[in-house]
């Protein structure tokens, strides 16, 4: 043993430990965030105080006019003289720092002691203006938490399983955008508002029955137990979050009224009158319905309903536009296309397809030219659908995970307006397509025949523009001026007369509009454009159209479709496209008709003609916009107090409805009809009361007389006198007798 303590080795290692704790004494009073329960278990940090120092009370500084250098001396001096260390100036605060107790005894009553000499020193010391010991603040993450039971499954507002599949919605949550001070309306079968999902955003001054002629929506049980499609709707949007019930609203701060019209026979005057109904109220309409969905059917809205929506964009909303959000149907299965539904085709709708949990197109969805974007819904049995309220009437529990189709997708939009309407009020109705336009998102489908127009959108006739991202919408919301004014061109009607060949032959007529055409309208960019045509074929469903923009950007107008049948042809049928968004007005438009059936060619091109809607925008005022959309994604516009000035609206009066439904008449004639017949039997039960009381009262004198005459022989009673003073006192009482 004394050999090996006086070996060289066991000097060395007394030389390496000596080493390794002067080191470690060293780096600690060197590094002020090394934790002091390193070295000694016996004390430990935690007080620290903010101070302000008198520039005055520096050597040499009369003007209170210090260089940083020296302040930060003084502050080392202080702390030192108060057993501290100075750990700097606090931020970008001049003339502020930190100092810190190094070492304080875990003894509760040594701390408390060194505490109260701190204070009392940097209380009284000349060049300190100010102090404060820092205390720990207690800060909450803004994250969003529901205790909805069913939220978690609500994988559309949030998706942990796979990621970016769903809306992109609670970052704006966080931000306190939840659509306050907007109204949806759901147009459909009602809605229950006595739901405690639905009952606290209820709007009852945006809502009517138009099916029973009365201010309520309340849908009404069917043998069926479908009259549940609106409620379920209007919980997607406006559900209201934390009652420890069902699910969560995309728009939970929102109002959303229902305007029940598809419970009953349907009507072109009850269509206008829903589609403008209580429309400076009501801001945005959720429209999940259509013709039928069974590869057959070409209809839409008819003279009056047409109106109606061309009307809601001008006039709704206080001059504004009503936004209609229209679903582009579900007969994926029948092959059917969305370019044969009125709806889906208009101009003035928003027309929003859906997508399943993994972005993919479901089965039941529509292809069409005229789609503006798609959002989520349901897909094959092994996906999920959409959770939302539900009617709680027959077999209903008031909350539903299988709401499926474009119906599910088209509320979802419509929330997803009501959010950007929040942070921007004044929005137009071409507002709301442009930014669906510019925001919504392209992402990898095999299915999707993504293709790059001559704006450089992109877009497919399986999802539009893309998927909708409720941050990318609000986003450009929050920044966007609004377009110029909508002009349009049309072409004259073309004459034709030509066979529409067969296939792989084809029918191309063609139109030209030049620069000069144009100048007195001022279009230069287009919207959206549409051709209206008439043709004949004894199988309609054979023949294929397409449309060719001057750029070359191909739109499948009217798609082939194997189960129509139809002998009719189409007569003045209109079709649109969006696909040559901001693309140059001028140029050749190209209509090509193909029939891609069987046998000889049947079918002939009578007339068409083209209608281009657009705006006096450039191309380079649209390169612009992109730029301008891209820089505000980041959110700090949002996360500023930046905002631009909002024109006051028109100032359009409601229509005000009669107070006088038909139901109401109903109950106000039978109330009159009672009321007449009780009338008529008081009045009997009266009249036969007086009679009886006078053949009482005859009777009774004449009892009298006789008594009298037989007593009396020589004298006769005044009887008319005495009835007359006595039978209206009688018959008093008996009124009362009977009026009780």
């Amino acid at each position: 043993m004394a050999a090996f303590l006086s070996s060289p080795f066991y000097m060395l290692l007394l030389t390496v430990l000596a080493c390794c704790f002067g080191g470690l004494l060293t780096l600690w009073s060197q590094n002020p965030h090394l934790d002091p329960s390193i070295v000694s278990e016996s004390c430990t940090s935690g007080l620290s105080w903010a101070i302000s120092l008198k520039p005055t009370e520096v050597k040499g500084s009369e003007d209170g006019q210090t260089d940083r250098k020296t302040l930060d001396i003084l502050a080392r001096e202080v702390a030192s003289a108060a057993g501290m260390e100075s750990r700097g100036q606090i931020g970008q605060l001049a003339g502020h720092y930190l100092l810190v107790l190094p070492c304080v005894n875990k003894h509760e009553g040594m701390q408390e002691e060194k505490r109260r000499q701190a204070n009392h020193y940097l209380s009284q010391h000349p060049a300190v203006q100010w102090h404060s010991e820092q205390q720990l603040l207690r800060r909450a993450k803004r994250s969003i938490h529901f205790n909805d039971p069913k939220y978690p499954k609500q994988w559309h507002l949030h998706n942990d399983h796979n990621l970016g599949m769903d809306i992109n919605v609670t970052g704006l949550w966080e931000r306190n955008i939840t659509g306050a001070g907007v109204t949806v309306v759901v147009v459909d079968d009602g809605v229950q508002h006595t739901l405690q999902d639905i009952q606290p955003n209820y709007s009852p001054e945006g809502s009517y029955d138009l099916n029973s002629d009365d201010p309520d929506p309340m849908p009404h049980p069917d043998a069926n137990n479908d009259n549940h499609h609106g409620t379920r709707c209007a919980g997607e949007i406006a559900a209201a979050p934390n009652n420890s019930f069902c699910a969560v609203g995309v728009a939970y701060g929102s109002r959303v009224a229902g305007i029940r019209v598809l419970d009953g026979p349907l009507t072109d005057s009850m269509e206008a009158i829903a589609f403008n109904k209580h429309y400076q109220i009501n801001d945005i309409y959720s429209c999940s319905w259509g013709p039928d969905d069974d590869g057959r059917t070409v209809d839409g809205p008819h003279p009056l309903g047409k109106a109606a929506l061309q009307h809601g964009v001008i006039a709704g909303r206080r001059g504004f536009g009503s936004i209609f959000v229209v679903a582009s149907g579900n007969g994926g299965r029948s092959k059917d296309n969305c370019n044969y539904d009125g709806y889906a085709n208009s101009i003035y709708t928003v027309t929003i397809g859906a997508v399943d949990e993994n972005g993919r197109m479901p089965f039941y969805a529509e292809e069409c030219a005229s789609m503006l974007a798609v959002t989520f819904s349901s897909g094959d049995r092994m996906l999920r659908s959409i959770v939302t309220s539900d009617w709680d009437f027959q077999k209903g529990t008031g909350c539903t995970d299988g709401h499926t189709g474009t119906s599910a997708a088209a509320p979802l939009a419509a929330g997803m307006v009501a959010l950007m309407l929040q942070v921007r009020p004044c929005l137009t109705w071409r507002d709301i397509q442009h930014i669906i336009v510019f925001t919504a998102t392209k992402y990898d489908d095999v299915q999707a025949d993504w293709e790059t127009n001559g704006a450089g959108f992109h877009h497919s006739h399986q999802h539009g523009f893309g998927l909708l991202n409720a941050w990318r919408l609000v986003n450009a919301a929050k920044t966007w001026q609004s377009v110029p004014n909508l002009l349009s061109f049309q072409s004259p009607v073309l004459k034709d007369g030509r066979r529409i060949l067969m296939t792989p032959s084809q029918l191309q007529a063609s139109w030209t509009v030049t620069l000069e055409d144009l100048q007195q309208s001022g279009m230069q960019t287009l919207e959206h454009v549409a051709v209206t045509l008439t043709l004949t074929h004894p199988r309609r469903g054979d023949v294929e159209i397409l449309l060719l923009c001057p750029s070359g950007m191909s739109s499948l107008i009217g798609a082939r479709r194997i189960l129509d049948t139809d002998s009719s042809g189409l007569t003045d049928w209109t079709f649109s496209t969006v696909r040559c968004w901001g693309e140059a007005a001028n140029g050749t438009y190209t209509l090509v008709l193909r029939d891609v059936g069987v046998g000889l060619p049947r079918g002939t091109l009578r007339q068409w003609r083209v209608t281009l809607y657009g705006s006096s925008w450039s191309s380079e005022d649209v390169q612009d916009k992109q730029r301008l959309v891209e820089d505000a994604m980041g959110g700090k516009y949002l996360d500023s107090n930046f905002t631009l000035p909002c024109p006051p609206g028109l100032k359009i009066p409601e229509v005000l409805d009669s107070t006088l439904t038909t139901n109401s008449l109903k109950s106000l004639l039978l109330l009159g009809c009672f009321a007449l017949f009780w009338s008529l039997y008081y009045t009997l039960e009266i009249a036969f009361a007086q009679l009886t009381c006078r053949r009482r009262h005859d009777h009774r004198h004449f009892e009298e007389g006789l008594t009298t005459e037989l007593e009396r022989s020589s004298q006769v009673p005044d009887w008319p006198d005495q009835v007359d003073e006595k039978a209206p006192f009688i018959c008093q009482d008996i009124r009362q007798e009977v009026s009780s």
